[in-house]
């Protein structure tokens, strides 16, 4: 069942639409429509994120709003043609049970280039078993935070897919220490997720790597987030106990950046990574 809540990058686009409307001193959204030959109930509901627009759909607006710059009328078109996509996704079929936000999550995975990921107490949702994802998944379900606990599961292990194929989506996996003193699911669920964690990581797309314990202040201490590398746009995705929040504002982007940049400095090699994931297994 598709949900009718508007995806982040529709609402995204209809509000740089409304910036650059007003960033051609276009005031008014009737003037606007007019000059768009759109009406301007039209022109309003797309501002507001509350429908899609075609592609082809784009090049009269920004035509009407002198938006000349080829790479912005490029990033507007690849958007609009996204959010089209977004709507054919294998994830339709869950979203009577899935709340929006997470969807959103799923919808740009699926198109993401490149997703890099900081986990502070967790192994990262695309790269944990079934099992393991099972045991955490029933905890939320105590909680209320997932209604159909089997429907969830079984959605998180489709989202791995993205790592495999032709064309398999490039991650960066960073995980706090403190992931390995979280055996969730007992001994042998955790040794069969730590098995994992050291077969994914020598796939090529593939780099994990794990920060030690610390005393150095760092922007792990911040909590665990990923950042989804888009054609048209990054954004960063922090997950709440209910909730999924979002950021693609370039300033927000660019601190997540440089904090994963940073993590990255303090972490140890995807080798001594590994290694360290073969002794913790080995001492189950």
């Amino acid at each position: 069942m598709i949900s009718d809540n508007p995806s982040l990058r529709q609402r995204w686009l209809g509000a740089k639409l409304a910036e650059l409307r007003l960033a051609a001193g276009i005031s008014s959204l009737a003037v606007a429509a007019e000059a768009c030959r759109r009406s301007t109930a039209s022109l309003s509901r797309i501002e507001n994120g509350l429908v899609g627009i075609p592609p082809r759909d784009i090049p009269p607006i920004l035509d009407a709003y002198r938006v000349t710059d080829p790479a912005v009328r490029e990033r507007l078109m690849v958007v609009a043609a996204e959010v089209q996509q977004e709507r054919r996704g294998w994830w339709v079929e869950h979203g009577d049970v899935l709340a929006p936000s997470y969807v959103d999550r799923i919808r740009l995975e699926a198109t993401a280039n490149a997703i890099w990921t900081y986990e502070t107490c967790l192994v990262p949702g695309l790269l944990q078993t079934e099992a393991y994802a099972r045991t955490f998944v029933s905890a939320l379900a105590d909680l209320g935070s997932v209604a159909e606990p089997d429907e969830f599961v079984a959605v998180r292990m489709n989202r791995r897919n993205i790592l495999e194929g032709d064309e398999p989506v490039t991650m960066k996996a960073v995980i706090n220490q403190a992931v390995l003193h979280h055996p969730i699911g007992g001994p042998e669920v955790f040794r069969e997720q730590l098995d994992h964690l050291r077969k994914l990581a020598a796939w090529p797309n593939v780099s994990l790597r794990m920060v030690p314990f610390m005393s150095e202040p760092n922007p792990g201490f911040f909590g665990a987030f990923t950042l989804l590398r888009l054609p048209s746009l990054d954004v960063v995705h922090v997950e709440a106990m209910n909730n999924d929040a979002y950021f693609e504002d370039e300033r927000s982007v660019a601190q997540y950046l440089a904090g994963f940049d940073r993590l990255c400095d303090l972490a140890l090699t995807p080798e001594e990574t590994i290694a360290i994931l073969a002794e913790s297994a080995a001492s189950l």
